[in-house]
């Protein structure tokens, strides 16, 4: 049994495979800086704000890898800090299908 070779199909496979792995947030200046810490280290810090940081958590039907999508969420949210003026992220809640809460404060 002869099974016909699709090479647009298997072209288009790859290119989904391969870009569920690829980082697309970049970060701004200054937002290595930012640190993410637990919620009892800003007791003595000025509380900002918050950002809900959302990225793609599937291509298509491929889910993209765990560990890029929270490194991905962790940056879009340290460019927030930055240009809301903060320089700490407190975490609230884990990710959550490509979407991720965090508050936002200035400790320096």
């Amino acid at each position: 049994m002869n099974i016909p070779f699709r090479k647009p199909a298997a072209i288009m496979l790859l290119g989904i495979v391969a870009a569920s792995g690829c980082t697309w947030v970049d970060p701004i200046a200054g937002a290595s800086a930012v640190t993410l810490v637990q919620p009892s280290h800003v007791v003595n810090c000025q509380s900002i704000g918050t950002t809900i940081s959302q990225v793609a958590n599937k291509i298509g039907f491929v889910n993209r890898s765990d560990d890029k999508v929270t490194e991905e969420l962790l940056t879009l949210a340290k460019n927030s800090a930055v240009e809301m003026g903060g320089d700490t992220l407190v975490a609230e809640g884990g990710p959550s299908e490509g979407t991720q809460k965090f508050r936002i404060y200035k400790c320096q």
